[in-house]
């Protein structure tokens, strides 16, 4: 009898925690893996939305994007251009925001403050804001350029360079999280680590190459792995400023997707394009983590 006893409170023990965490894990459940799921049925349907049928079409709406779809092929390389652009340049000004914030300087708090407040903007806010900016027109910018006689130049409708005005603009908003996330990855350095360099005669760039970024490496790996996953869900900021133009130059996966659930009612296809976000995305996350686990061995 007192062996079953024990029994039960060792079981009440095992069991508390899951207690505790079952809201979260029922509003994680109806919240994310349910319409995970559903998204993932109905990539195999051809549903309009307006209908309650989904008729089964297998494999059909992936054969469509793949071999019949020449936007979502566009839309792809549209999305590795934004993230080859924004990526790198994110990581390379975050750090240097981060390294001169743990500087002692004067002001230290409002320029933190300020580094920080695009990022509480909106971003349909910060597009819109920057299409009148830039508006070829009528734009801020191109009435100043006329003022110091520049002329006005083709902000945002000409293909070759729209994509980098979206980056720069993304850049502004958002660097923001970069810059926090090395400025406490760069706190938790040992002080005395920089002693030893400078004792050992090490000059600044040494010890930034051979302490700061090796004490760097778990931060790194964060930040380029939520980078990466963001840059695949880039949507608000390029569908406010460019709307996906000109000629498609900006057309990325999401709005491709948006387009084509919401303007077109395709939504088996449209559920398809999020499978194919959601795979890569997969693969890319387990492939970095990879890489920068070995390097950290």
């Amino acid at each position: 009898m007192g062996k079953i006893i024990k029994g039960s409170g060792l079981f009440k023990k095992t069991i508390s925690p899951y207690l505790y965490l079952l809201p979260f894990l029922a509003f994680y459940f109806i919240l994310q893996l349910f319409p995970l799921v559903q998204n993932f049925y109905v990539s195999f349907t051809e549903w309009d939305m307006m209908s309650p049928e989904k008729p089964f079409v297998g494999l059909f709406n992936y054969k469509t994007l793949f071999f019949k779809d020449y936007l979502f092929w566009g839309s792809v390389w549209a999305t590795l251009h934004y993230i080859f652009l924004n990526v790198p340049l994110k990581i390379v000004i975050g750090l240097g925001l981060a390294l001169l914030l743990n500087q002692n300087l004067k002001g230290k708090t409002f320029h933190r403050v300020a580094i920080f407040i695009p990022f509480v903007l909106n971003t349909a806010v910060v597009g819109l804001l920057f299409r009148w900016i830039l508006d070829p027109q009528f734009g801020m910018f191109n009435y100043y350029l006329e003022k110091v006689g520049l002329g006005p130049q083709k902000w945002l409708i000409e293909p070759k360079w729209t994509m980098e005005i979206v980056v720069l603009v993304t850049i502004w908003w958002s660097i923001a999280f970069n810059a926090i996330i090395y400025l406490a990855g760069l706190q938790g350095i040992p002080e005395e680590l920089y002693d030893a360099g400078k004792i050992d005669g090490c000059n600044a760039w040494q010890r930034f190459l051979h302490i700061t970024l090796p004490g760097l490496k778990n931060t790194t790996m964060f930040v380029v792995i939520m980078q990466v996953i963001g840059s695949f869900q880039a949507f608000g900021n390029i569908y406010m400023l460019t709307g996906g133009g000109p000629l498609n130059a900006t057309r990325v996966l999401m709005l491709h997707l948006y387009e084509v659930g919401f303007y077109y009612f395709r939504m088996g296809q449209a559920a398809a394009i999020s499978v194919i976000i959601f795979i890569i995305v997969l693969v890319l996350t387990i492939i970095m983590l990879k890489f920068f686990r070995e390097e950290t061995e």
